[in-house]
């Protein structure tokens, strides 16, 4: 992996068949940040808000609450069954403070021979509330407070050793919103 600074455009570069997650607490702008660098990318971006969209017309009259478990098993089903060696690069949009969820990530790239990089967005937890507000879709409280108690020491333990955080992870990457807003492009070469 490789920050830097090229005719003037911030990128980041990853190996051709990296597997990116892209991290980052609820609201700290992990989508903006992928529609903003993928939007004309023939890189696979797997975000669980595609599932919750496809399934709004069928499941849309439910409230959310009832059927979320069913989005998350069908988003990470999705994601593990396409993390294969010749498929290309990947990004994955994950708020990573569910260790579940990084050891299954983790599992899948190195049983798959792929090597794995971490963003992680660093965004302070009222930043992160007002960027929901904005978005128009808020999470729970409780659950707001759980990713923001997490997150801190994840953040500190990605900046030692990434792979204590995403077993098998190479390299983390720690960004403010800012920074962020810089990156322009992310190749994969």
């Amino acid at each position: 992996m490789h920050l830097g600074i090229v005719e003037g455009v911030r990128e980041l570069r990853y190996a051709v068949d990296a597997v990116v997650v892209l991290a980052g607490i609820p609201g700290a702008g992990k989508s903006t940040f992928l529609r903003r660098v993928f939007a004309d990318s023939p890189v696979r971006v797997h975000d669980s808000a595609h599932v919750r969209e496809r399934w709004m017309p069928v499941l849309g009259v439910l409230p959310y609450a009832l059927w979320r478990p069913l989005v998350h098993l069908v988003y990470y089903v999705t994601l593990l069954s396409s993390m294969r060696r010749g498929q290309g690069p990947m990004v994955i949009h994950d708020c990573a403070t569910r260790p579940w969820a990084r050891r299954l990530i983790g599992w899948r790239a190195r049983r798959a021979g792929l090597p794995l990089h971490l963003i992680l967005l660093d965004v302070p937890g009222d930043v992160a509330r007002s960027g929901q507000w904005a978005r128009g879709r808020v999470v729970r409280k409780g659950s707001m407070e759980t990713h923001c108690r997490r997150w801190p020491s994840l953040v500190a333990k990605a900046r030692r050793d990434p792979g204590s955080v995403v077993p098998g992870a190479l390299s983390a990457l720690v960004l403010t919103r800012g920074e962020a807003n810089r990156v322009q492009q992310v190749r994969f070469a």
